[in-house]
């Protein structure tokens, strides 16, 4: 199965195209908020790079959130007119745990990915077993909390890696000390190589998704999305 595998989740995107032998080919990047211009040329332009069209493809990954609103919108959209264009599967993968998954050689630390949301604030979750294995839940809350819940696991070391990574760095070290192992800069933004692995398994075990429900995870809501909520039903603030 060829299967095109996309994330638009933070400030780098990552396009790859493999198949069940391995990686075929991966673009990654910097998008400068153009990113619905540029996505489809960038993917039209991997295939030709791999003497392929658009047409030969046989399967869809996207990473599924949280991160960016708008990239995680244009993301889904672009993913999911392809395939029920094409009529081909599509698997969705939660991006912490797509990061998590870089560290699926190393089995016994445990990893904590930490994703933007906005300044003192991170999404995270914590791993272990290389990341395949998720011991908290999904959350949306601030650097501080985050620690405080680090400090309630049994785990001497805990590895740190995302896109927030750089900007609280410092105050991981303060709460944790050594217990906090940051991780290479190179490894602070989801890639697509290891996205379309993991959903061309998901697609092999017969649980690919239902294209006209899967949905961005955000874990939290939009900024507009709460605005509208806090509306009257005559569109007054309540």
């Amino acid at each position: 199965m060829k299967l095109l595998a996309l994330d638009t989740t933070t400030d780098i995107s990552s396009i790859a195209l493999a198949d069940e032998n391995g990686l075929i080919a991966e673009y990654n990047f910097a998008h400068r908020q153009n990113l619905s211009v540029r996505l489809m040329p960038d993917i039209v332009a991997l295939l030709k790079d791999c003497g392929m069209e658009v047409k030969d493809l046989e399967g869809i990954g996207v990473s599924l959130g949280p991160g960016s609103f708008t990239g995680l919108r244009i993301g889904v959209v672009t993913a999911k007119t392809l395939a029920q264009t094409l009529g081909i599967s599509i698997a969705g993968i939660v991006t912490l745990d797509l990061i998590a998954r870089q560290f699926d050689y190393l089995p016994m630390p445990t990893i904590c990915p930490i994703i933007k949301v906005r300044k003192g604030e991170v999404y995270y979750a914590f791993f272990r077993n290389g990341g395949r294995e998720r011991v908290s839940e999904y959350e949306a809350q601030t650097v501080e909390r985050m620690i405080e819940d680090a400090l309630k696991l049994d785990a001497p070391h805990i590895i740190f890696c995302g896109d927030a990574l750089k900007d609280n760095l410092a105050a991981l070290q303060a709460g944790l000390g050594d217990r906090a192992i940051p991780a290479a800069d190179w490894l602070a933004y989801p890639k697509a190589s290891i996205l379309a692995k993991l959903a061309l398994e998901k697609i092999a075990a017969g649980n690919a998704d239902d294209l006209m429900t899967m949905s961005p995870f955000y874990i939290r809501r939009s900024a507009p999305e709460m605005r509208l909520e806090s509306q009257g039903k005559d569109g007054v603030a309540e």
